[in-house]
Protein backbone atom coordinates (compact mmCIF):
# COMPACT_ATOMS: atom_id res chain seq x y z
CA UNK A 1 0.00 0.00 0.00
CA UNK A 2 2.90 2.28 0.62
CA UNK A 3 3.72 2.18 -3.29
CA UNK A 4 0.02 4.05 -4.02
CA UNK A 5 0.27 6.70 -1.23
CA UNK A 6 3.30 8.15 -2.44
CA UNK A 7 3.96 6.95 -6.38
CA UNK A 8 6.87 7.97 -8.48
CA UNK A 9 6.44 6.69 -11.71
CA UNK A 10 7.83 7.69 -15.07
CA UNK A 11 5.01 7.37 -17.67
CA UNK A 12 6.58 9.58 -20.15
CA UNK A 13 9.83 7.66 -20.41
CA UNK A 14 8.46 4.57 -22.18
CA UNK A 15 5.84 5.85 -23.93
CA UNK A 16 7.16 4.40 -26.86
CA UNK A 17 7.13 0.73 -24.93
CA UNK A 18 3.04 1.60 -24.41
CA UNK A 19 2.60 2.77 -27.87
CA UNK A 20 3.71 -0.69 -29.20
CA UNK A 21 1.71 -2.67 -26.97
CA UNK A 22 -1.35 -0.72 -28.50
CA UNK A 23 -0.01 -1.17 -31.69
CA UNK A 24 0.33 -5.14 -31.22
CA UNK A 25 -3.59 -5.17 -29.75
CA UNK A 26 -4.46 -3.08 -32.62
CA UNK A 27 -3.52 -5.39 -34.88
CA UNK A 28 -4.64 -8.65 -33.55
CA UNK A 29 -8.25 -6.58 -33.50
CA UNK A 30 -7.68 -5.72 -36.97
CA UNK A 31 -7.06 -9.81 -37.62
CA UNK A 32 -9.60 -10.87 -35.84
CA UNK A 33 -12.36 -8.81 -37.56
CA UNK A 34 -11.33 -9.38 -41.13
CA UNK A 35 -11.23 -12.85 -40.31
CA UNK A 36 -14.75 -13.08 -39.04
CA UNK A 37 -15.90 -10.43 -41.58
CA UNK A 38 -19.90 -9.93 -41.34
CA UNK A 39 -20.38 -12.99 -39.38
CA UNK A 40 -19.45 -10.93 -35.95
CA UNK A 41 -22.94 -9.21 -36.38
CA UNK A 42 -25.74 -10.65 -34.23
CA UNK A 43 -28.91 -11.02 -36.46
CA UNK A 44 -29.99 -7.47 -34.70
CA UNK A 45 -27.54 -6.72 -37.87
CA UNK A 46 -27.92 -9.27 -40.41
CA UNK A 47 -31.49 -10.61 -39.95
CA UNK A 48 -32.33 -14.00 -39.29
CA UNK A 49 -35.49 -16.42 -38.50
CA UNK A 50 -37.95 -15.86 -36.17
CA UNK A 51 -39.55 -18.58 -34.44
CA UNK A 52 -41.80 -17.95 -31.93
CA UNK A 53 -43.99 -20.55 -30.13
CA UNK A 54 -45.24 -22.04 -26.46
CA UNK A 55 -44.91 -24.89 -24.03
CA UNK A 56 -47.87 -26.12 -23.39
CA UNK A 57 -47.76 -27.27 -19.71
CA UNK A 58 -45.09 -25.71 -17.76
CA UNK A 59 -42.59 -23.06 -17.83
CA UNK A 60 -39.26 -23.87 -19.02
CA UNK A 61 -36.14 -21.85 -17.91
CA UNK A 62 -34.36 -19.93 -20.40
CA UNK A 63 -31.06 -22.11 -19.64
CA UNK A 64 -32.54 -24.98 -19.92
CA UNK A 65 -33.85 -23.80 -23.65
CA UNK A 66 -30.53 -22.32 -24.36
CA UNK A 67 -28.87 -25.36 -23.42
CA UNK A 68 -31.16 -27.74 -25.29
CA UNK A 69 -30.23 -25.50 -28.53
CA UNK A 70 -26.74 -25.77 -28.14
CA UNK A 71 -26.65 -29.26 -27.95
CA UNK A 72 -29.13 -29.62 -31.40
CA UNK A 73 -25.94 -27.59 -33.20
CA UNK A 74 -27.99 -24.37 -32.69
CA UNK A 75 -25.72 -22.10 -30.49
CA UNK A 76 -25.94 -18.48 -30.57
CA UNK A 77 -29.68 -18.55 -30.83
CA UNK A 78 -31.15 -14.88 -28.79
CA UNK A 79 -33.65 -16.04 -26.77
CA UNK A 80 -36.52 -13.57 -25.34
CA UNK A 81 -38.90 -15.33 -22.47
CA UNK A 82 -42.94 -14.03 -22.36
CA UNK A 83 -43.28 -15.65 -18.59
CA UNK A 84 -47.31 -15.22 -18.57
CA UNK A 85 -47.58 -17.77 -21.28
CA UNK A 86 -44.90 -20.07 -20.88
CA UNK A 87 -43.80 -18.27 -24.53
CA UNK A 88 -40.17 -17.96 -25.84
CA UNK A 89 -39.62 -15.58 -29.06
CA UNK A 90 -35.98 -17.43 -31.22
CA UNK A 91 -34.07 -15.88 -33.03
CA UNK A 92 -31.10 -17.53 -35.37
CA UNK A 93 -29.08 -16.06 -37.82
CA UNK A 94 -29.86 -17.28 -40.92
CA UNK A 95 -29.82 -16.87 -44.99
CA UNK A 96 -33.38 -15.66 -46.43
CA UNK A 97 -34.41 -18.38 -47.68
CA UNK A 98 -37.35 -21.07 -47.05
CA UNK A 99 -35.10 -23.86 -46.74
CA UNK A 100 -32.82 -22.32 -44.04
CA UNK A 101 -35.70 -21.04 -41.77
CA UNK A 102 -37.79 -24.85 -42.15
CA UNK A 103 -34.29 -26.62 -41.33
CA UNK A 104 -33.98 -24.40 -38.25
CA UNK A 105 -38.01 -24.63 -37.34
CA UNK A 106 -37.70 -28.60 -37.88
CA UNK A 107 -34.05 -28.62 -35.59
CA UNK A 108 -35.99 -26.30 -32.76
CA UNK A 109 -39.14 -28.22 -32.99
CA UNK A 110 -37.41 -32.29 -32.84
CA UNK A 111 -34.66 -31.12 -30.21
CA UNK A 112 -37.75 -29.93 -27.63
CA UNK A 113 -39.52 -32.62 -28.58
CA UNK A 114 -36.61 -34.82 -26.92
CA UNK A 115 -35.64 -32.83 -24.10
CA UNK A 116 -39.00 -31.74 -22.85
CA UNK A 117 -41.14 -35.21 -23.81
CA UNK A 118 -44.23 -34.31 -21.71
CA UNK A 119 -44.30 -31.16 -22.04
CA UNK A 120 -44.33 -30.15 -26.05
CA UNK A 121 -43.47 -26.56 -27.80
CA UNK A 122 -46.11 -25.39 -29.97
CA UNK A 123 -44.55 -23.19 -32.84
CA UNK A 124 -46.92 -20.12 -33.17
CA UNK A 125 -45.09 -18.56 -36.11
CA UNK A 126 -41.83 -19.09 -37.90
CA UNK A 127 -40.83 -16.79 -40.42
CA UNK A 128 -37.42 -14.68 -41.48
CA UNK A 129 -37.52 -11.05 -40.09
CA UNK A 130 -34.81 -8.42 -41.36
CA UNK A 131 -32.63 -6.66 -39.23
CA UNK A 132 -33.59 -4.29 -36.59
CA UNK A 133 -30.83 -2.42 -37.12
CA UNK A 134 -31.19 -1.02 -40.78
CA UNK A 135 -28.90 0.78 -43.08
CA UNK A 136 -31.04 4.40 -42.48
CA UNK A 137 -30.45 3.71 -38.87
CA UNK A 138 -26.68 2.95 -38.87
CA UNK A 139 -26.08 5.77 -41.41
CA UNK A 140 -27.87 7.96 -38.66
CA UNK A 141 -26.17 6.45 -35.68
CA UNK A 142 -22.41 7.00 -37.30
CA UNK A 143 -23.39 11.09 -38.04
CA UNK A 144 -24.25 10.75 -34.21
CA UNK A 145 -21.23 9.79 -32.99
CA UNK A 146 -19.33 11.51 -35.55
CA UNK A 147 -20.85 14.98 -33.96
CA UNK A 148 -20.34 13.40 -30.73
CA UNK A 149 -16.84 12.75 -30.80
CA UNK A 150 -16.20 16.27 -33.07
CA UNK A 151 -18.22 18.10 -29.94
CA UNK A 152 -15.85 16.22 -27.43
CA UNK A 153 -12.42 17.85 -29.24
CA UNK A 154 -13.93 21.45 -29.19
CA UNK A 155 -15.38 20.91 -25.58
CA UNK A 156 -11.59 19.84 -24.29
CA UNK A 157 -10.09 22.23 -26.82
CA UNK A 158 -12.15 25.07 -25.00
CA UNK A 159 -11.32 24.05 -21.75
CA UNK A 160 -7.95 23.56 -22.07
CA UNK A 161 -7.59 26.59 -24.44
CA UNK A 162 -5.50 23.93 -26.91
CA UNK A 163 -7.18 21.41 -29.26
CA UNK A 164 -4.44 18.76 -28.81
CA UNK A 165 -5.91 17.92 -25.38
CA UNK A 166 -9.20 17.35 -27.19
CA UNK A 167 -7.78 15.28 -29.87
CA UNK A 168 -5.89 13.37 -27.52
CA UNK A 169 -8.58 12.29 -25.29
CA UNK A 170 -10.71 11.24 -28.51
CA UNK A 171 -8.03 9.21 -29.70
CA UNK A 172 -7.72 7.38 -25.99
CA UNK A 173 -12.08 6.98 -26.66
CA UNK A 174 -11.39 5.73 -30.35
CA UNK A 175 -8.66 3.48 -28.85
CA UNK A 176 -10.59 1.69 -26.04
CA UNK A 177 -13.76 1.33 -27.89
CA UNK A 178 -11.62 -0.31 -30.76
CA UNK A 179 -9.70 -2.79 -28.74
CA UNK A 180 -13.05 -4.05 -26.99
CA UNK A 181 -14.65 -4.34 -30.07
CA UNK A 182 -11.48 -6.34 -31.38
CA UNK A 183 -11.61 -8.45 -27.99
CA UNK A 184 -15.32 -9.73 -28.66
CA UNK A 185 -14.27 -10.99 -31.88
CA UNK A 186 -11.51 -12.82 -30.62
CA UNK A 187 -13.30 -14.22 -27.78
CA UNK A 188 -15.92 -15.03 -30.71
CA UNK A 189 -18.90 -13.14 -29.42
CA UNK A 190 -21.32 -11.34 -31.55
CA UNK A 191 -21.56 -7.55 -32.11
CA UNK A 192 -25.61 -7.15 -30.80
CA UNK A 193 -27.43 -4.14 -30.43
CA UNK A 194 -26.43 -4.74 -26.47
CA UNK A 195 -22.92 -4.60 -27.46
CA UNK A 196 -22.87 -1.54 -29.00
CA UNK A 197 -24.83 -0.28 -25.69
CA UNK A 198 -21.57 -2.04 -23.55
CA UNK A 199 -19.15 0.39 -26.38
CA UNK A 200 -21.14 3.72 -26.22
CA UNK A 201 -21.30 2.76 -21.88
CA UNK A 202 -16.82 2.27 -22.08
CA UNK A 203 -17.07 5.60 -24.32
CA UNK A 204 -18.13 7.95 -21.66
CA UNK A 205 -16.16 5.84 -19.06
CA UNK A 206 -13.16 6.68 -20.92
CA UNK A 207 -13.58 9.96 -21.81
CA UNK A 208 -14.39 11.15 -17.82
CA UNK A 209 -11.11 9.12 -16.79
CA UNK A 210 -9.46 11.53 -19.34
CA UNK A 211 -10.64 14.91 -18.16
CA UNK A 212 -9.95 13.41 -14.58
CA UNK A 213 -6.00 13.07 -15.53
CA UNK A 214 -5.68 16.21 -17.69
CA UNK A 215 -7.72 18.04 -15.48
CA UNK A 216 -5.24 17.62 -12.87
CA UNK A 217 -2.56 18.57 -15.47
CA UNK A 218 -4.15 21.68 -16.56
CA UNK A 219 -3.50 22.58 -12.54
CA UNK A 220 -0.05 21.58 -12.24
CA UNK A 221 0.73 23.96 -15.43
CA UNK A 222 -1.13 26.05 -13.44
CA UNK A 223 0.31 26.36 -10.31
CA UNK A 224 3.77 24.70 -10.54
CA UNK A 225 5.14 25.26 -13.59
CA UNK A 226 5.29 28.96 -13.38
CA UNK A 227 6.03 28.91 -9.60
CA UNK A 228 8.91 26.10 -10.29
CA UNK A 229 9.73 26.03 -14.05
CA UNK A 230 9.27 22.03 -14.18
CA UNK A 231 8.92 20.63 -17.46
CA UNK A 232 6.27 19.28 -18.82
CA UNK A 233 7.21 15.80 -18.94
CA UNK A 234 7.75 16.25 -14.97
CA UNK A 235 4.97 17.80 -14.26
CA UNK A 236 3.15 14.91 -16.50
CA UNK A 237 4.36 12.41 -14.36
CA UNK A 238 3.95 14.14 -11.44
CA UNK A 239 0.00 14.12 -12.08
CA UNK A 240 -0.79 11.05 -13.16
CA UNK A 241 1.15 10.01 -9.76
CA UNK A 242 -1.66 12.08 -7.81
CA UNK A 243 -4.39 10.80 -9.19
CA UNK A 244 -3.68 6.95 -9.42
CA UNK A 245 -5.30 6.03 -5.86
CA UNK A 246 -8.01 7.77 -7.93
CA UNK A 247 -7.75 5.98 -11.26
CA UNK A 248 -7.16 2.30 -9.32
CA UNK A 249 -10.02 3.09 -7.19
CA UNK A 250 -12.62 3.85 -9.41
CA UNK A 251 -11.35 1.31 -11.99
CA UNK A 252 -11.46 -1.63 -9.44
CA UNK A 253 -15.00 -0.61 -7.70
CA UNK A 254 -16.16 -1.19 -11.98
CA UNK A 255 -14.34 -4.06 -12.20
CA UNK A 256 -15.39 -5.49 -9.39
CA UNK A 257 -19.18 -5.21 -10.42
CA UNK A 258 -18.88 -6.06 -13.67
CA UNK A 259 -17.46 -9.41 -12.60
CA UNK A 260 -20.54 -10.04 -10.55
CA UNK A 261 -22.81 -9.75 -13.89
CA UNK A 262 -20.40 -12.29 -15.51
CA UNK A 263 -20.77 -14.64 -13.03
CA UNK A 264 -24.23 -13.95 -12.04
CA UNK A 265 -25.60 -11.89 -14.38
CA UNK A 266 -26.95 -14.37 -16.69
CA UNK A 267 -26.21 -15.27 -20.91
CA UNK A 268 -28.33 -12.27 -21.17
CA UNK A 269 -26.25 -9.52 -20.29
CA UNK A 270 -22.91 -11.56 -20.27
CA UNK A 271 -21.88 -9.89 -23.73
CA UNK A 272 -22.74 -6.21 -21.88
CA UNK A 273 -20.36 -7.09 -19.03
CA UNK A 274 -17.94 -8.69 -20.91
CA UNK A 275 -17.01 -6.03 -23.14
CA UNK A 276 -17.16 -3.30 -20.61
CA UNK A 277 -14.84 -5.73 -18.23
CA UNK A 278 -12.38 -5.49 -21.17
CA UNK A 279 -13.07 -1.63 -21.66
CA UNK A 280 -12.89 -0.55 -17.91
CA UNK A 281 -9.31 -2.41 -18.20
CA UNK A 282 -7.68 -0.38 -21.37
CA UNK A 283 -9.60 2.33 -20.30
CA UNK A 284 -7.64 2.66 -17.45
CA UNK A 285 -4.42 2.24 -18.96
CA UNK A 286 -5.37 4.22 -22.51
CA UNK A 287 -5.34 7.48 -19.81
CA UNK A 288 -2.03 7.33 -18.26
CA UNK A 289 0.00 5.34 -21.06
CA UNK A 290 -1.67 6.53 -24.36
CA UNK A 291 -3.28 9.74 -23.90
CA UNK A 292 -1.12 11.96 -21.95
CA UNK A 293 2.17 10.85 -23.26
CA UNK A 294 0.17 12.23 -26.84
CA UNK A 295 -0.19 15.62 -25.52
CA UNK A 296 3.67 15.67 -24.38
CA UNK A 297 4.68 14.60 -27.32
CA UNK A 298 1.95 16.90 -29.76
CA UNK A 299 2.69 19.78 -27.06
CA UNK A 300 6.98 18.78 -27.08
CA UNK A 301 6.79 19.34 -31.05
CA UNK A 302 4.53 22.66 -31.52
CA UNK A 303 7.07 24.66 -28.92
CA UNK A 304 9.81 23.30 -30.89
CA UNK A 305 8.72 24.29 -34.19
CA UNK A 306 7.63 27.70 -32.80
CA UNK A 307 11.11 28.55 -31.77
Amino acid sequence: MELFKTPNFNYIKYHKLFFGVSALLGLLSVGALVSRGKNILSIDFTGGTLIQGYFEKAPVPMDQVRAALTDAGLPGAELQSVPLHNAFILRFKTKQSDADRQGVETKAKEVFAKKFLENPFVVERAEFVGPVVGRHLMGKASLAIFFSLLGIVIYVAMRFKNWIWGVSGVFALAHDVFLATGFMAITGREISITVIAALLTLAGYSINDTIVIFDRIRENIRLRGRANKESLDVLINRSCNETLSRTIITSLTVFLVLICLLVFGGEVIRDFALALTFGVVVGSYSTIFIATPMVYLWQTKRTQSLR
